[in-house]
């Protein structure tokens, strides 16, 4: 059966478990490096090496979902893009090693 047109595509949730963690990854960075954490300029510096961070482990996350059984359409899914957009950004590159011999265990 061929699958339902996808009109929707459900994006990352945020809402206060979020917040609540990234505050502390904040508040924790901030220590590490020794900075005030109510100095503005030193915030924004730690906002930003987290948000680095984070995007360059998406690649990896993307392809180890790949190698869990993820479809495209499931991976665009999870990170609120088109189909076309997270394979244009993520796929044909070393990112994208679907093992077919790996299996998604059953929900």
């Amino acid at each position: 059966m061929r699958e339902p047109r996808r009109d929707h595509y459900v994006g990352p949730g945020t809402g206060e478990d979020s917040r609540l963690v990234v505050d502390a990854a904040i508040e924790g960075l901030c220590a590490g490096r020794n900075l005030p954490t109510e100095d503005v300029p030193a915030r924004l510096h730690v906002i930003a090496s987290l948000a680095a961070d984070l995007q360059a482990r998406l690649g990896p996350a993307v392809a180890e979902a790949r190698q869990y059984g993820c479809s495209w359409a499931e991976v665009a899914d999870l990170l609120g893009v088109t189909r076309a957009s997270a394979w244009q950004r993520y796929g044909g590159t070393e990112n994208d090693v679907n093992d077919p011999t790996i299996r998604r265990p059953v929900r």
